[in-house]
């Protein structure tokens, strides 16, 4: 019966890296929340990983370890650490570059800053950006910089440059005297068929989450990003990204993925929440590389800092090289995109936050 149930639901690899059982699936049926259903019939949408497994006698050591740990910590002396940073890394070129099957090629080139500076990227001008593709002949284009934001290269008026499922792309840059390079494969992506909103529970508490349905594409290897819009603007970013691999659900029917919940305050409910009475959600589905994939797992890592067992922050290492060997920043990402349909939030779907 085990084996049934995971070959019907399948695992989801989690950009964390664990394997998770059951991770915001639900039955093929698209039925509304229901308070007084069981616990197998409710989405929760939480993983429940091996590793998070332990006996007693671990718990009890780790117990006793933390409790001497805090021990220590609230004995000892308060000394005042004046914190030497690194000038080495600093005044990096950093990259933001995609390509999609949707949208026309964008690339943003600037200037890093000192981790004590709080103001915008300082855009680079005066470079010259390419975008090309691996076909024989190969097609390509020249981007031109924005007139309004210094740093931000776009496809010419008039042009158009969409990527291509199956295609690897190059992005070229030249800028006072060093040649920047990076390339991405574009995977094709499945379709999505639909999204929906509905409740999904954490202990006692109600949020509202957005879940997908729609086949995987078979064959192992594949790897997914995907992008919830409110009211057209970008909500899933930062530390609220939602990427997963395929290792575990190839070529499955994935029925109720639940990639975004609108975890807030409940007592600040209507300063906190993102998604809201009369909002209109959609998300793209998207395709991304095994590269990307790592990519954005090291920023989810990296996001979760602030504890005694945080990953220590770093700079990622992307997939651009330069021609001076200094390490560039960023990003070149190149994605297939589906979009779902609209989901309106009513008054019914407002009403079901009310605990019953």
């Amino acid at each position: 019966m085990k084996k049934d149930i995971e070959k019907a639901t399948g695992y989801w690899l989690l950009a964390t890296g664990k394997k998770a059982v059951n991770f915001g699936l639900r039955t093929s049926e698209k039925t509304p929340f229901d308070p007084s259903a069981s616990s197998g019939q409710r989405c929760f949408g939480l993983p429940t990983s091996d590793s998070r497994l332990r006996t007693p006698v671990f718990g009890l050591r780790s117990s006793v370890f933390l409790l001497l740990t805090l021990a220590v910590l609230f004995t000892s002396c308060e000394d005042i650490v004046e914190v030497k940073l690194n000038d080495e890394n600093l005044n990096l070129i950093g990259v933001e570059a995609g390509i999609t099957t949707q949208d026309e090629p964008t690339v943003f080139l600037y200037k890093t800053l000192q981790v004590d500076e709080d103001i915008a990227y300082p855009g680079i001008s005066g470079a010259e950006v390419s975008i090309s593709d691996d076909t024989s002949p190969s097609n390509s284009i020249t981007l031109v910089e924005d007139q309004q934001k210094k740093g931000l290269y776009t496809v010419p008026q008039n042009s158009s440059f969409l990527g291509v499922a199956g295609r690897e792309y190059t992005l070229n840059i030249q800028s006072e005297g060093t040649t920047i390079t990076a390339k991405d494969k574009l995977a094709r992506v499945e379709p999505i068929d639909s999204i929906l909103v509905f409740p999904s529970m954490r202990g006692n508490k109600i949020f509202l989450a957005v879940f997908t349905y729609g086949k995987e594409t078979p064959g192992i290897g594949n790897y997914y990003k995907w992008d919830v819009f409110v009211n057209d603007s970008l909500v899933t970013n930062g530390t609220r990204l939602a990427v997963a691999s395929d290792e575990f659900v190839d070529g499955n029917y994935i029925s109720g993925l639940e990639v975004y919940t609108d975890f807030h305050d409940t007592k600040k409910a209507v300063k906190e929440r993102k998604l809201n009475l009369g909002d209109t959600i959609y998300v793209k589905h998207t395709s991304i590389s095994k590269f990307a994939y790592f990519y954005y797992f090291q920023m989810i890592n990296q996001s979760s800092t602030g504890s005694l067992f945080s990953v220590p922050p770093a700079n990622i290492k992307s997939n651009f090289t330069s021609s001076d060997g200094k390490p560039v920043l960023g990003l070149f990402t190149a994605r297939d995109v589906s979009v779902s349909n609209k989901i309106i939030i009513d008054q019914k779907l407002e009403d079901q936050l009310r605990k019953p």
